[in-house]
């Protein structure tokens, strides 16, 4: 894949793959460079520090020797192998040479300051021939007279070796950068493959594509899981979208029909030329047009919570009050059919902290739903449980003699444009709007609903609401 300029160039937008060689390489050059410095520091330490032990146990040899045989031994003494050191020579007490073996160039070595009889003094100067040399003196009492024994070696021999070893481990250097970088990119390169077949499956996703996935690589890692939650995340987009595309029909489907209504009733008056009577606009019309206004304001409320979340105030709301405000009105109402309707509330008082409308409307909501599917009767309850000590809830319930909701279909009963079959649809005036709001409206509340089976067999849905004051809501 071609790479652009300006993305080399620059280090932080350089791919992963770069990056990583090149930092991966820059370290195990530094790595292996500091090491070789420091080995080589070491070493040469180490070896001057050989060199200073030399020194000393030949300086005390000899001075040994020379308080042992006198100084008429001296040539003698000095004539033995060197056995390591550069130069050995027995210095008088007015700094004269009295006898001397010495190697390497260090000739012209300057006699060096005489320490005390039974004192060692180390010293370290650049001879004339540019070599670098270290001496040990040793003061030596030979009969209440001191001499001085001086034993010396060159270091220059010692570092140049160390410079060669130095200068083969440091050209090793780049060859282990150049190994370094190589393995490292092949083996990023293992590693994303399965990230750029992500991305290019995911580029390969159109808008459109519905059970699209990526491919999970087999190995248990980091990319693997990456796989699997884009997975999961392509998944919920699909379930969105289909449940978008459902909402959009749905919604389309429920207004066609008084708009249906509505235009057939003017486009009949405006060919015909006979104005619409006031009988047709009351019974036929206006509900319409009602039912749509409806259907918009709720769809308005619902999208709106999608957004920004359910509008909602906090005033003290009595319960009781609106359940049998709420009763009252449905006993007047009756049936969706039009027959007379049984209805028995019974209430507690039960106070709490929420948006009055919003309350209204979840048991208004449950009222007409309740209404539409009673057969004859229907009952309204409002309790308040204090069975969790600390956290008592207010329990309301409405129940009618209708079908009921079928086991498997009571969690979707509360999704929009919900619909269990066709009688509980169309022909009994419902939007499929209503639970799905009195869901929204009880969650923001911080509480829950439900349905269940109903003692007279039909649908019995339960709304729970904390009674004591609430913490935020309307999220």
């Amino acid at each position: 894949m071609p790479l652009n300029r300006d993305v080399l160039t620059t280090p932080h937008r350089w791919p992963i793959r770069v990056a990583t060689t090149v930092i991966a390489t820059a370290i195990v050059m530094l790595v292996l460079a500091g090491a070789a410095g420091g080995a080589w520091l070491m070493l040469r330490s180490a070896v001057h520090s050989t060199i200073d032990t030399l020194n000393r146990n030949r300086a005390a040899e000899v001075a040994g020797q020379l308080a042992t045989r006198g100084p008429q031994a001296s040539l003698e003494i000095v004539a033995e192998p060197l056995a390591g050191v550069d130069m050995v020579r027995i210095i008088t007490p007015d700094e004269t040479i009295l006898a001397g073996q010495v190697m390497h160039g260090l000739e012209n070595v300057p006699v060096l300051t005489s320490p005390a009889a039974g004192e060692l003094v180390r010293h370290r100067f650049r001879a004339p021939n540019g070599d670098d040399v270290r001496v040990t003196s040793v003061g030596v009492d030979v009969r209440g007279t001191t001499f001085v024994v001086q034993v010396g070696a060159g270091t220059v021999r010692y570092d140049s070796l160390l410079d060669t070893g130095a200068i083969l481990f440091l050209s090793f250097v780049p060859v282990a950068g150049l190994a370094t970088a190589v393995f490292v990119h092949y083996a990023m390169g293992r590693v994303l493959r399965p990230v750029e077949a992500i991305r290019s499956r995911v580029a390969e996703i159109s808008a459109s594509g519905h059970g699209e996935r990526v491919p999970v690589p087999e190995a248990e890692d980091e990319i693997a899981r990456l796989a699997q939650t884009m997975n999961a995340m392509l998944a919920r987009l699909d379930s969105a979208r289909t449940a978008q595309v459902a909402f959009i029909g749905d919604a389309s489907h429920e207004l066609r029909s008084p708009l249906s209504t509505l235009s057939t009733m003017l486009e009949l008056s405006s060919t015909s030329g006979t104005p619409v009577d006031v009988e047709t606009v009351d019974e036929l019309l206006l509900p319409e047009v009602a039912r749509m206004r409806s259907m918009v304001e709720d769809l308005l409320l619902l999208a709106k919570n999608d957004e920004y979340g359910m509008p909602l105030r906090r005033d003290d709301v009595d319960l009781d009050d609106i359940v049998l405000s709420e009763g009252t009105r449905a006993r007047g109402l009756g049936t969706a059919a039009g027959a007379g309707l049984q209805v028995a509330v019974s209430v507690e008082p039960a106070r709490l902290c929420g948006d009055p409308d919003a309350l209204q409307r979840v048991v208004r909501n449950l009222v007409d739903n309740a209404r539409r599917h009673a057969r004859e009767r229907m009952s309204l309850g409002l309790t308040v449980d204090r069975s969790v000590a600390g956290s008592p809830r207010a329990v309301i319930v409405v129940d009618d003699d209708g079908d009921g909701v079928p086991a498997d279909q009571r969690h979707s009963v509360f999704d929009r444009f919900a619909r269990l079959d066709a009688d509980r649809a169309r022909g009994k005036g419902g939007s499929g709007l209503g639970l799905a709001i009195v869901a929204e409206i009880t969650r923001s509340h911080g509480g829950s609903v439900r349905v269940e089976d109903a003692p007279d067999g039909g649908a019995r849905f339960v709304v729970e609401l904390p009674v004591e004051e609430l913490g935020e809501f309307g999220d």
